[in-house]
């Protein structure tokens, strides 16, 4: 009897470790979330703290979902060439302005960009895209372009 329970014991060590294991390896899968990375954006004197969206997931989940953007924030999606990057509202509840920027400049910009209304179709959203290819989109709120005085032409710099 006692044999059994020690071997019983020894089994279930050996399992649990090798769920450990397997939950280990689980974690580190590309698909499950991954964590935030910030940076600071800096334009015309002004310092953005920012959420870096540089992977597909990322992107592709935006600001949707979110409450708000605290004054002083935004993100910025960073991509691996210049293109002309369609960006729409879906998900997101409240107005932003949109830079579009390439090399470190600002090429284009869009003002006072209104969310979805509710119950619109993903058909129905608007797509909003730049006049000519960009590496990298800086949503803000809306009213930021204004407040900052943001011009095309106007550099960008970014600390990570």
């Amino acid at each position: 009897m006692k044999k059994f329970l020690i071997q019983s014991v020894m089994l279930l060590v050996l399992i649990l470790i090798a769920v450990a294991i397997f939950i280990g390896k689980i974690t580190t899968l590309p698909f499950l979330p991954q964590q935030a990375k910030f940076g600071e954006v800096i334009v015309n004197e002004a310092k953005l703290k920012v959420e870096i969206a540089d992977t597909q997931p990322k992107r592709s989940k935006g600001l949707g979902g979110r409450a708000s953007l605290a004054e002083g924030t935004g993100m910025l999606f960073i991509f691996p060439k210049e293109d002309k990057y369609p960006f729409w509202m879906k998900g997101v509840s409240f107005p932003l302005d949109f830079i579009w920027i390439k090399g470190g400049q600002v090429v284009d910009f869009l003002e006072n960009v209104s969310p979805a209304q509710t119950g619109q179709k993903d058909a129905d959203l608007p797509i909003y895209v730049p006049k000519e290819p960009v590496d990298k989109v800086l949503e803000v709120n809306a009213g930021t372009i204004s407040r900052l005085k943001i011009k095309i032409g106007d550099k960008l710099s970014l600390n990570q």
